[in-house]
């Protein structure tokens, strides 16, 4: 069997090992060692990276109780110079402590218990039972974990017997019966656990919870560790900085300011909706004066397909007539009419948009269509304008 350094010492970053096994499926080389610091992955931490001599490590796993490396090549030499990429297992390392520290401060202060725990690269997630979990208790979990960072509580494992698990009052129930490694935050917190940890609380360096969200009748937690959590502040600290300079304010102010702006914005949004609807209806109405036929066709050239839509409702309140109108701007088409007409305007998209390479549906009375090609769209409104004839008496 392999033997473990990452047990041993989590913080080796290289050794040097003999390789005892080679194999090889298609075209990757499964290499076995006799001691490794790569750790394979499990309990919800990633594995580890890095190269045997010069060869990148792009897989490892663990089968059968060895440690496999997945390799691209085959080492030429059977003693080989380990590197492990450190920087990313110090990463593990502070995420996976400090989802033990949060958990077990969950579990002191409101008795729930996780379902769910995932490390990604930018930040770590926890399911956890808890139901509703306030601003104001995000906040008190938050000071607590950090007041425990602030001690620097030692973190030690162990291995113990299946019968002696009993006796260690766990957070949560052990699921094996043999190799039970024990992960214990002194005085605080002790779970069985696979993975990698730092020695101490004080080498999380920080907790910080960015969001939480319902989750099937849980409650997902976001957060950040260490160098991540700093790295989260650092940019946001960013952000209100150019916030502040370009509002010519404080950090305290700025929160007020981006309200009121925000404010003013919905009120001149609203004001220039209602200015372009009242715009629109006297478009509409203008159109309706110009043409005295029952097929009202109209190309907009400048006009957003937002906008003839609001023309087209101005025009079926105010006109007997079958409405064709286009907004080249966009490349979609409208089709409609006020319900006193025997067409089925979805059902005609349906039978013979596809045929101009254009995409649409609809009601009964109205419906629209969109082109990639604007030589599509004038194709299929000319072909739109011949065919409404057939539904007009004169």
């Amino acid at each position: 069997m392999t033997e473990r350094l990452y047990y041993t010492d989590p913080y080796i970053k290289e050794w040097n090992a003999n390789i005892k096994e080679v194999f090889q499926e298609e075209d990757k080389f499964y290499v076995i060692l006799d001691k490794t610091a790569f750790f394979p992955g499990g309990g919800g931490q990633p594995g580890d990276r890095g190269f045997i001599d010069d060869l990148e490590v792009k897989n490892i796993f663990e089968r059968e109780k060895e440690i496999i490396h997945v390799l691209e090549k085959n080492p030429d030499e059977k003693e080989v110079k380990c590197k492990l990429n450190f920087s990313k297992r110090l990463y593990y390392m502070q995420q996976h402590a400090g989802e033990h520290l949060l958990s077990a401060v969950l579990y002191d202060s409101y008795g729930t218990q996780n379902d769910g725990f995932h490390m990604g690269d930018e930040y770590v997630t926890i399911d956890n039972s808890i139901k509703n979990l306030t601003d104001d208790m995000i906040n008190e979990v938050e000071n607590k974990v950090n007041y425990y960072i602030y001690k620097d509580i030692p973190i030690v494992d162990y291995f113990v017997d299946y019968p002696k698990v009993c006796d260690l009052n766990l957070r949560k129930a052990c699921t094996v019966e043999e190799d039970i490694r024990i992960v214990e935050i002194q005085g605080i917190d002790r779970i069985a656990c696979c993975g990698t940890h730092v020695r101490t609380t004080g080498q999380i360096g920080l907790i910080k919870i960015i969001k939480t969200e319902k989750y099937k009748g849980m409650t997902r937690i976001y957060f950040k560790c260490g160098q991540k959590a700093l790295e989260d502040y650092q940019g946001k600290h960013k952000i209100v900085a150019t916030l502040n300079k370009n509002y010519s304010s404080t950090d305290k102010e700025i929160l007020d300011k981006v309200i009121n702006e925000s404010l003013q914005v919905k009120m001149l949004s609203k004001e220039v909706k209602e200015l372009k609807e009242k715009l629109m209806e006297f478009c509409a109405q203008d159109i309706v004066k110009e043409v005295n036929k029952l097929i009202l066709f109209r190309i907009f050239k400048e006009e957003t397909f937002e906008e003839i839509q609001i023309i087209n409702r101005f025009i079926i309140e105010k006109s007997h007539s079958i409405n064709i109108l286009v907004s080249e701007k966009d490349r979609k088409v409208i089709l409609s009419h006020d319900g006193k007409f025997q067409l089925n305007c979805g059902k005609f998209f349906k039978e013979n948009i596809s045929k101009f390479q254009g995409k649409g549906g609809g009601g009964d009375r109205q419906c629209q269509g969109a082109f990639l090609k604007e030589e599509d769209l004038n194709n299929f409104s000319e072909f739109l304008r011949y065919e409404a004839n057939k539904y007009v008496k004169f």
